[in-house]
């Protein structure tokens, strides 16, 4: 997925769009949003049926939005620097936008009480292991670096895709199986990318969060 190289347009015409694809799906919290401006048919089709769900309209304030639109940037950014994302414009390049922001809507908007228990779960598993790390996104749910790295980790010892109610907490935000697969494939590839580079992609994640909306004072 090497299709250009950090510091490609990226990073200023599509964090652009971002901002006003986010915003369209936090203000009208619709399918509807979210087709228009993010899907097309992808290459990474599941054999699950692609039923889209009335995403729960999300009533947020102004700096909970800006703060929700700076971290998917500052992914894309990090994702970018280790030159794994999709050329822009693509269906996995709009694929990865609607995966990451939808994900994060879950976490952060979903009642399912089955979802709330396996981030706990997966939480309780991340801290035992990286106890020194510490991310502000388990408190908000927002999908920082280490939460969405948290949430792959323990999907490896127990698949999210194997448990029938979480699936329907993650359809109702219009998460697919195929986009939890693109998404995983992206985040394991940048960061053996940067690993290989000696640098961590926490860290770099970090860097770029400073850079972008909604950085807490």
């Amino acid at each position: 997925m090497r299709g250009f190289q950090p510091g490609y347009r990226w990073r200023h015409g599509v964090c652009a769009c971002l901002l006003l694809v986010v915003n369209l799906i936090l203000w009208f919290g619709t399918s509807d949003a979210v087709e228009s401006t993010t899907r097309q048919p992808d290459t990474h089709a599941s054999a699950e049926p692609q039923r889209l769900h009335p995403c729960p309209v999300l009533l947020v304030s102004e700096r909970t939005r800006s703060s929700m639109v700076g971290t998917i940037m500052a992914l894309l950014a990090t994702f970018d620097e280790a030159g794994i994302l999709p050329p822009e414009g693509t269906a996995q390049a709009n694929q990865l936008i609607h995966g990451l922001i939808q994900l994060q809507s879950a976490l952060m908007k979903s009642e399912s009480p089955e979802l709330a228990a396996y981030r706990m779960a997966a939480e309780a598993q991340w801290v035992s292991e990286h106890q020194d790390v510490e991310d502000g996104g388990r408190e908000t749910g927002e999908l920082t670096s280490n939460v969405l790295a948290m949430l792959m980790s323990y999907d490896h010892m127990h698949p999210l895709w194997e448990d029938p109610k979480v699936v329907a907490a993650m359809q109702a935000f219009n998460v697919t199986h195929a986009d939890w697969i693109f998404m995983r494939e992206c985040f394991h590839q940048a960061d053996a990318v940067l690993r290989k580079q000696g640098r961590s992609i926490h860290t770099v994640y970090e860097s770029w969060r400073m850079k972008m909306p909604g950085v807490k004072s």
